[in-house]
């Protein structure tokens, strides 16, 4: 039976005077996402299967149902095309496709069927009595779409069991459970980002031509070598001489076949600077895409992204793209969906949560940059940090990007965790080459400290009398109500501002701004005496006499020396490592500290060396379950039972959800105005950027508790503001005493 509309459309939109524009006719759309799906894939796979994703994704559209909903209810906004969890509102128009791949592919269309059935919603699971479940999906009742057969069947190609795997593939066995549910998010970035280009091409067409061209590496070189003879001429110290021979190690060492490297360099060694230039020049001798430059923690991502924007400042700022978890709004809209990233730049920085959570993702708009990840050289600060209890899946994604999706892995830190197969990780890495030669010989070249503990229990009074008599000090704490107690305890005997605090209660522009007034007094021999969170060990530059750290593991303990001595101008500084009362916080930091004291009290004399940190590790990962949410398991499903949603939803680096809470600092008072005055809750990426400078996270129970002075702006979760400036501290950032402040009278709206 005929369907009863000859012309097929996928979109369609109102121009500003009220009048259609030219349908975005359904046959366009699916030829237009097939052969960009096909693009997407061309790094690490052949051009059938992708084609079969984007010729079926949306045949459901053809539908009498769905053409007759979308004549009458039309605009890109009321249509949500792209929402994920706001189907049942509409008609099922991505259902039939997964059908008819499995109809006419039989086994070999069960992979394709997830990736056209989640397109919208996500990567369901497999086989489960959910209605959401591929099973279900695989049997539901789907309205008729026999207008479009014909043409689609002189489209769909004939399909083989090579035909899935990637290029890159180094053996002649066949993939691997593991190896075909990575396959298959790769394959689904692939469409996703695709099916959204398509879209926004007829429905925002400036914003496509808004894309551009990237910087190609050979001009991230130049940019690059201009720098380095200003860095090369600095002054001539002996931990500068140092630097500038890491930086030639390490753009002679990128001339090595792509793999996986380790670069170990004491904090304070350039490793910034030196693995970034190892990244062009391999990026560059083996045609690699982009370099992705991965770190811990978002408290210092906007930081390392302004240093490579200053390093390719000629080149524009879309060079360089900042991307991570906290930049990815509440609630999914149409609009903002297409503003999400796809990492279609020549450098990314993001964190190991955003970079992760993306590989174990069910979500459309968190893996649609999957695809671009391929041919790249991902960078790793801190690599230290990678959680124990995901440990084993973070490994199998850098083995398998490495092996097949031709990635080449950089591990920086100075303490090399121990992560090479072993009979503590068996699914350590492959054949992991260090880039510098003797990392032990450098170690003791560039030590610039003295590890001394302090015997017993330390109270804070104890602490504070300790640190009195040194002008300048630097104190490191667990928790963040122990480092605000401390700079009360210890401001209240200097009211002269010349203590200070730094911790993530505070705004990322407001520690900016603390950290340039902490330099100030440094450089003018002032007293300065500083109270913080650990947020301060990874990326900060800057340099005390003095540092103190509350018992941590190894590595903590390692990157709070890095901010002692750090320029060697002192013979050797005093980091001094104390037990406080208050118990490191449960779980992985407590682990963490539990095997530092165990290490410390085995090389008491110093605990840093090398061999120092692999007993630490060798200690943490041994009392750890690497792998402890069952993860690589359910990865491990067969292929028709793989539990996508059930995988999303456990592999979380950070369980405990919060909110994202922009404050009025600074400036941050006028980015508010542009926020409010966007129509329709539309937030250009780049403003979004610009609030990430003013936004603190907070739990919910926080959330909850100041729900009277907190501006839901749209009315849909997806930017809150604090509205009353009382609770937002010049000194420790958001007031922890929140019920004191809560007074309807002194809301500002």
């Amino acid at each position: 039976m005929a369907n009863k509309y000859k012309y097929l459309i996928a979109h369609i939109k109102k121009l500003p005077d009220g009048s259609f524009d030219r349908p975005h006719f359904l046959e366009e759309h699916l030829e237009r996402t097939a052969k960009l799906t096909a693009e997407n894939c061309a790094d690490f796979i052949n051009y059938k299967v992708p084609l079969i994703l984007g010729y079926l994704h949306d045949i459901g559209k053809a539908s009498d149902a769905f053409q007759e909903r979308i004549r009458i209810k039309s605009g890109f906004e009321a249509e949500e095309a792209h929402l994920e969890g706001k189907s049942a509102q509409h008609v099922d128009h991505s259902t039939a496709g997964a059908q008819l791949s499995a109809q006419k592919y039989d086994l070999l269309g069960i992979l394709p069927a997830y990736i056209i059935a989640g397109h919208h919603t996500g990567l369901p699971n497999g086989k489960s009595s959910e209605e959401s479940s591929l099973y279900s999906r695989l049997h539901k009742e789907v309205e008729a779409y026999n207008n479009i057969l014909p043409w689609l069947n002189s489209k769909l190609p004939d399909i083989n069991p090579k035909d899935f795997m990637p290029k890159n593939h180094h053996y002649n066995s066949t993939l691997t459970p593991y190896q075909f549910q990575f396959l298959i998010r790769m394959l689904f970035s692939a469409l996703t980002d695709a099916d959204f280009i398509d879209t926004e091409e007829y429905m925002n067409p400036d914003k496509t031509k808004q894309r551009g061209s990237m910087a190609t590496m050979e001009e991230l070189k130049k940019s690059l070598d201009d720098y380095f003879q200003i860095f090369l001429n600095k002054k001539e110290t002996f931990v500068n001489r140092k630097r500038n021979e890491i930086l030639k190690t390490c753009i002679l060492a990128a001339n090595e076949k792509p793999g996986i490297f380790s670069l170990t360099v004491p904090t304070g060694g350039g490793k910034t600077l030196s693995s970034m230039a190892f990244a062009v020049n391999h990026a560059i001798k083996h045609n690699l895409k982009r370099i992705i430059y991965v770190i811990p923690y978002t408290t210092i991502i906007s930081q390392n992204a302004q240093i490579f924007r200053d390093l390719f400042s000629n080149l524009g700022e879309d060079v360089v793209i900042e991307h991570h978890s906290n930049m990815e709004p509440a609630v999914e809209t149409a609009y903002n969906r297409l503003a999400t990233e796809n990492w279609d730049a020549p450098v990314i920085v993001t964190t190991n949560v955003q970079f992760f959570e993306s590989f174990y993702s069910n979500k459309n708009s968190v893996c649609r940059k999957l695809h671009n990840i391929s041919r790249s050289i991902i960078v790793f600060d801190e690599a230290q940090m990678f959680p124990p209890e995901y440990l084993k899946p973070v490994l199998r994604v850098l083995n398998e990007l490495n092996k097949n999706y031709g990635c080449s892995i950089v591990l920086c830190t100075a303490t090399q965790p121990a992560l090479n197969k072993s009979k503590i990780l068996a699914d350590g890495l492959d054949n992991v080459k260090e880039i510098i030669e003797k990392p032990e010989e450098l170690y003791k070249q560039l030590k610039r400290v003295h590890i001394k503990i302090l015997p017993g229990t330390t109270s804070d009074d104890q602490l504070i009398r300790h640190m009195e008599a040194y002008e300048q000090a630097l104190c490191i704490v667990n928790t963040r109500k122990h480092a605000r107690e401390l700079y009360r305890a210890l401001s209240d005997m200097h009211p002269d501002n010349s203590c200070f605090h730094l911790s993530t209660m505070m705004c990322p522009q407001h520690r900016v701004d603390e950290l340039e007034k902490i330099k100030h007094e440094l450089s003018k021999h002032k007293p300065c005496r500083v109270i913080s969170t650990q947020l301060i060990e990874a990326g900060v530059d800057i340099d005390f006499p003095v540092v103190y750290r509350a018992m941590a593991g190894l590595d903590s303990i390692a990157q709070a020396a890095g901010r002692c001595n750090r320029e060697g101008l002192l013979t050797s500084g005093n980091v001094f490592v104390f037990q406080p009362k208050q118990k490191a916080p449960p779980g992985h930091l407590r682990k963490c500290a539990e095997s530092g004291a165990f290490t410390l009290k085995k090389y008491r004399t110093d605990p840093l060396t090398p061999p120092a940190i692999e007993k630490y590790f060798q200690d943490l990962f041994g009392k750890s379950d690497l792998d402890e949410h069952g993860i690589l398991q359910l990865c491990n499903s067969q292929l028709d039972e793989i539990p996508f949603k059930e995988i999303s939803e456990k592999f979380r680096f950070i369980r405990q959800t919060g909110f994202s809470l922009i404050i009025p600092y600074g400036h941050g008072k006028e980015l508010i105005n542009s926020l409010r005055a966007c129509y329709e809750g539309r937030v250009p990426m780049e403003l979004r950027r610009q609030l990430q400078r003013y936004t603190i996270n907070i739990f919910r129970e926080t959330f909850m508790a100041m729900a009277p002075v907190i501006e839901d702006v749209f009315r849909d979760g997806q930017f809150y503001v604090l509205l009353n400036d009382d609770i937002y501290d010049e000194k420790i950032g958001l007031n922890p005493d929140i019920p004191e402040f809560i007074k309807t009278e002194s809301l500002i709206i």
